[in-house]
Formats: structure tokens, sequence, C-alpha cells
């Protein structure tokens, strides 16, 4: 975005203490002290007000505006260049303070705001390349904010709608594990019944298979024939008998 901020140069507005003061305030302005010159600018307001509209009073307020503008308080410079426009006489005044409110508004994002500014400037000067641009280059920034509005609420709507699927589900398992705990108090012998077999099934955990039994029954005659071999080559000794008479 082009911010060209355009101020009124009141050097040929004749004598007067409001126009003194507005040439004053273009003087600091250009000097960058900016806080000063709205303060010139505000006075000669005052003592011009009771011209009532003309190129004067539109210029202060238009300048105002730019020195408002260049503190960053855009609220108030928005305001001022507003002024402007409705105090001026002639176009050239409309197309300045309107396009230097358009900035304005545009540094506050407020963006809406700063179309129909720069809308108002081309309708009444439609080769304003400045205006031209600004208008595209907002357009473009107020259609992106749109989109991502889009975008940012069909995710709300997409995480609302899993959140609730997920608390449909748990609610739904909640009251399964309800019915079944209130089906087993109110039927206690079918619960033994349905845990019968597993009881028996944990009173045999060790059970063995067929092929297992017959291992064990191939080691254990192996060990006998093994200790019946150890046996017969012992040396037997007759068995002494006492006289029992």
């Amino acid at each position: 975005m082009r911010i060209v901020i355009l101020i009124v140069a009141l050097a040929l507005f004749g004598p007067g203490d409001g126009k003194k003061k507005g040439r004053r305030g273009n003087a600091l302005y250009e000097q960058e002290q900016y806080a000063e010159a709205a303060q010139l600018f505000q006075e000669a307001l005052k003592d011009v007000q009771a011209e009532g509209q003309g190129v004067v009073h539109a210029g202060l307020l238009n300048n105002l505006g730019a020195a408002l503008f260049r503190q960053g308080d855009y609220e108030q410079a928005v305001s001022a260049f507003a002024g402007s426009v409705r105090m001026g006489s002639d176009l050239k005044d409309a197309v300045r303070a309107s396009y230097n409110a358009g900035n304005a508004a545009a540094m506050q994002q407020q963006l809406e705001t700063a179309l129909d500014a720069y809308r108002s400037a081309l309708l009444s000067d439609p080769d304003n390349e400045d205006a031209k641009f600004n208008y595209e280059f907002v357009k473009r920034q107020l259609q992106e904010q749109r989109e991502q509005s889009d975008g940012n609420q069909e995710n709300q709507e997409q995480n609302q709608d899993r959140q609730q699927n997920q608390d449909r589900q748990q609610n739904q398992d909640r009251q399964q594990n309800q019915d079944e705990n209130l089906d087993r108090q109110q039927n206690p012998e079918q619960d033994e019944q349905n845990q019968e077999p597993r009881e028996r099934q944990q009173q045999n955990p060790d059970k063995l298979s067929e092929e297992e039994a017959q291992r064990i029954l191939q080691a254990l005659e192996n060990e006998e024939e093994q200790l019946l071999r150890q046996i017969q080559k012992m040396k037997v000794r007759p068995r002494r008998v006492e006289k029992d008479w």
C-alpha cells in the first residue's frame, strides 16, 4: 500500500491569524515536528471557524489529519480527513481528503472503511494512480481475511462435529456398561453360570497336552532303565542269617 499523505499549501491563502498559524504549522510539519504542527492547525481552525465552509477550513482539517497520522493517531486522523471532505468547496479538496482518510482507515485495519474512502476519491478522480493502487491492495487484504475467516469457521464446525461424535460414543459406552451392571444385579444366577467355565478353566491351568505327557513318560522310563543297570553292576553279598535257636 502506498502511504502518501497530501497536505495543503496554505501559503497562498493571504493574511489572517488562522492562515498565519496554518502556514507555521506547515513549516513545522515539513520539519517533522508533527505534534507542534497539529497544535497550530487546531488553533488556526478556531480562528477560521466563523468563516464556515471553504478552502481554508478544509485545508486546515486535512493538514491536521496529516499531522495526527504521522503521530500514529489514526482514529483522530480519519475524523479530521472526513471533516475536510465535508468542508471542502471544490473537487480537488474532496479527492485529497478522501484518499488520506482511506490511508488512515487502512492503518487501523478498517478495510471496508478504507475501500469506501478510496472509492470516493476514484469517483471524483478516476486517474488517481495512488488511490487505484491502494484500493486494489486493500481489496485483496479484505478478501484474504474473509477466506481465512471462512476456513476457520469450517475447521471450527468440523472440530465441533468430531467432539459431538466422541461425546455420543462415550455416552453409548457408558450406557452399555450401566445396562450390563444392572443386568448382573438382577440376574446373579446367570452371572455365576457365565463365570463357571472360566473358574473351571482356572482350576486346571496346567493341564498337559497328550504330546507333553508322552514325553514325560518316556523320560521316566529312561531313568528307570538307567537305575536298573546301576543296580545290576553292584556286588551283592548273601545276607547272614542268625540262628533263632
